[in-house]
């Protein structure tokens, strides 16, 4: 039984949260093992590894609860934990993980081990690198510290090892892999859908954002340099999908660059597993803000033309006369779907182009000054201080210390 002032699901999440955030392995409590036989991750295990018997694992319920180390030729690791039946009938199912990074080396052994053709490279490779990466040791040791520390009387030494080594895969089951990639691409598909779909209808996103990750691997390697090149893929994705929507594309592509900056820049691995989330953040928030399709066709016209037009003498009069509208509509419409007026909006664009040129650019200041429109470089540096907080040349000399 548990200790008694915690409650049953409160540390099923604590646990699995410690799990996830700890070693970036995907945890899932399940009821029973049909619903094990239908987890995602087993429908492609069963793909790349067909004599996987998970109705072996037929667990007896335990008075202390156990837990279950499965262990195979094809040398990925998954646990299950069966609670002790006081408790609850769930079990918990940590993984798969890998011991080690899946490179060429861990591919060649892998495939020679089992007798596997060479053909089947991309297809184990694609799986693989979607899996995380940590010593069983180490997972199992704090799994235990977490089982004793809230259920009573919990027993160190009840683990189970199952060894599926001798199952191994024959040539004869892999004469056409497409199952894999159809299956694959088909959820990652799906995947990268919703999410824009969430983004573009003002929702929150990060859900289907974790499934992104937790189905393409992005976060997890050793590797901070893998993890960067993840996270540029990433942002081409991102940057891609919007320019297909009705955005400004200077406004996209000059986030791209942003994120791009903030990627290269990022050496700690922590906060580069928080990037995703940001890159996110950022992309929806230029998705809700900018979205001209929420405008009305005048707004969206002259939001068009602000953007195509920012280096000209811009002001209300000379938009509404491109446009052919009544310069007063045109303020008080503007203001209306914006929340803003369109001398403030003109401001704001101008000192986001200037930001873009000063983190991809060696222009002069005042070169920037001139392309964004203001030849007042006095007037340029009090209207970038008082939205970045900082003066040009302040904001400079930060991008060369970084």
């Amino acid at each position: 039984m548990l200790i008694h002032q915690f409650h049953y699901t409160d540390v099923c999440n604590l646990i699995i949260s410690i799990l996830e955030s700890s070693f970036h392995i995907h945890t899932t409590k399940i009821s029973n093992m049909s619903t094990f036989n239908n987890e995602f991750d087993l429908k492609f295990r069963k793909i790349i590894w067909p004599h996987l018997d998970i109705d072996l694992l037929e667990m007896p319920k335990t008075k202390q609860g156990a837990l279950y180390v499965l262990q195979s030729s094809m040398e990925f690791t998954t646990l299950l934990f069966a609670f002790p039946e006081k408790i609850s009938s769930d079990m918990l199912i940590i993984g798969p993980f890998l011991e080690t990074e899946p490179d060429a080396l861990f591919l060649t052994h892998l495939l020679k081990k089992n007798g596997l053709s060479e053909s089947l490279r991309k297809t184990f490779s694609t799986y693989y690198n979607s899996l995380p990466i940590a010593p069983s040791v180490n997972v199992i040791s704090t799994l235990h510290q977490l089982l004793s520390f809230f259920i009573v009387g919990y027993d160190l030494c009840n683990v189970r090892y199952i060894d599926f080594s001798k199952n191994k895969p024959t040539l004869s089951d892999y004469q056409d892999d497409s199952e894999f990639y159809i299956e694959y691409h088909k959820k990652y598909k799906n995947c990268l859908d919703t999410l824009y779909n969430h983004m573009r209808l003002g929702k929150d996103a990060t859900p289907i954002l974790n499934d992104y990750i937790e189905l393409t691997g992005l976060l997890r390697s050793n590797s901070i340099e893998k993890i960067k090149n993840n996270l540029y893929i990433l942002n081409t994705q991102f940057e891609s999908a919007l320019l297909k929507e009705q955005l400004s594309a200077t406004q996209v592509g000059q986030l791209s660059l942003k994120n791009q900056w903030a990627i290269e820049s990022e050496t700690s691995e922590s906060k580069l597993i928080k990037l995703p989330y940001k890159m996110l953040q950022r992309y929806s928030k230029l998705f809700v803000n900018h979205n001209v399709q929420q405008y009305s066709y005048t707004i969206s016209q002259a939001i068009e033309y602000i953007n195509l037009n920012l280096q000209s003498n811009l002001s209300l009069s000379t938009i509404a006369k491109a446009l052919k509208k009544n310069p007063n509509y045109l303020s008080t419409q503007f203001k209306k779907e914006l929340g803003k007026t369109i001398t403030k909006y003109i401001q704001e664009r101008r000192i986001e182009e200037a930001i873009r040129m000063l983190d991809s650019t060696n222009m002069t200041i005042q070169q920037i000054a001139h392309l964004v429109g203001i030849e007042d470089l006095s007037w340029f540096s009090k209207l970038f201080k008082s939205m970045t907080h900082m003066s040009p040349t302040e904001y400079k000399e930060k991008l060369r210390c970084t």
